[in-house]
């Protein structure tokens, strides 16, 4: 990745606070919420998500949890950018400034109308995405701090966030059923951490395409990509109107892109997805378990996220069919599980339902084929 600024002690300091405040908060006070929920119901489960948060919203401890999450996401996201500003002119040359000998592409589209769903959000900015202050296509230097953040919410600061890319998510690319995939499609890339983990998949492809909506995120993108010898075109573009032609693609993936979207924009996604695909292609989504797949108490609190960080389509998805919703998009042999690697250091994706323990179902893959042509 390109190397970022040095933190000043101070920085240094803040983040490292958050850090393990966060830890202490998913281990100490989410655990907690949790052996008094049990302690409290017994062997009376109650059967619902929504009956088992009547049971827990309650309890100061929870009230004390979920508050310190997000402020802690709040001061994360404040303390990575203003450690990055005074170095703000340097990082908008080097975002600005292509590879003298590039080996991927960077494509940009300064006449692509950005949807409403993506850039409306309220005067604090408390639904913009993961509650980053202007989401990820206001701020041109949202690549270095989400670089930055983004590790923070990882717990995992000085690391970094593309530094340190899932071993999972290359894990997830080789997971594919076995084929001859000459042109990879990642949906919604952002910062290219999933584009890089096929690369690293598929070195022999062809070419693999990371597809975003946000300009300073596709910069980072391929300035981390670059730096790592990966050849990836990233281009700015919707989803929902690709300008690929017909069958154009073998494989085409998405990562925590599902829960981002409106029901009707994943709708217009999986169809252009099923358009550009050629029959017989293979497409994966790697994201949250629906809320079917946990016990109820542990839904209720996976779904702080919806108002507790920004995350304000969440709930209407992982409340959904996904896999109905890719068999009316055209999609056969449609199948989801949990994604079959062992990680006992990594406790979840969200924000607030992380314990220290490993729960296998957090990264959940649900993947489809386009049907075969038939004959005459």
């Amino acid at each position: 990745m390109p190397q970022l600024p040095p933190v000043t002690q101070e920085h240094a300091a803040r983040l490292d606070f958050l850090e393990g405040l966060r830890l202490y908060n998913y281990r100490r006070h989410v655990r907690g919420v949790l052996d008094a929920y049990d302690r409290e119901v017994g062997t009376t489960r109650p059967p619902t998500m929504a009956s088992a948060g009547e049971r827990i919203k309650g309890q100061p401890l929870y009230q004390f949890a979920a508050a310190i999450q997000h402020h802690a996401q709040v001061m994360g996201w404040a303390t990575a950018a203003d450690s990055l500003r005074e170095h703000a002119d340097e990082l908008d040359v080097l975002l600005a400034s292509p590879p003298a000998n590039p080996i991927g592409r960077l494509v940009l589209d300064g006449s692509l109308a950005l949807p409403s769903y993506y850039t409306e959000n309220d005067e604090a900015g408390l639904d913009d995405i993961h509650l980053v202050p202007g989401g990820y296509w206001r701020e041109s230097l949202v690549g270095p701090i989400y670089e930055r953040g983004g590790a923070l919410y990882r717990t995992a600061w000085r690391v970094g966030y593309t530094a340190s890319p899932p071993r999972a998510l290359v894990a997830f690319a080789e997971g594919a059923p076995a084929s001859d995939y000459r042109r990879i499609l990642d949906l919604g890339c952002s910062f290219g951490g999933n584009t890089m983990a096929f690369r690293a998949a598929y070195p022999d492809a062809e070419e693999i395409v990371g597809l975003d909506l946000s300009a300073p995120a596709l910069r980072w993108a391929h300035v981390s990509a670059e730096e790592r010898g990966l050849a990836i075109t990233y281009e700015q573009g919707d989803a929902t109107a690709m300008q690929h032609e017909d069958s154009s693609f073998d494989l085409i993936t998405g990562f925590l892109l599902a829960h981002e979207v409106t029901a009707e924009t994943l709708d217009q996604i999986l169809r252009e997805a099923h358009r550009v695909l050629r029959p017989g292609g293979h497409i994966r989504f790697l994201d949250l378990p629906p809320y079917i797949e946990l016990a109820p108490e542990v839904a209720f609190l996976q779904s702080f996220d919806n108002d507790g960080n920004g995350e304000k389509f969440w709930n209407d998805f992982l409340s959904s069919d996904f896999k109905a919703t890719l068999q009316r998009a055209g999609f056969v042999n449609v199948a989801d599980g949990p994604l079959d690697y062992d990680e006992p250091t990594y406790s979840g994706t969200a924000a607030l339902m992380r314990t220290g323990e490993f729960r296998p179902e957090n990264r959940w893959v649900t993947q489809a084929d386009k049907p075969e042509l038939r004959d005459g």
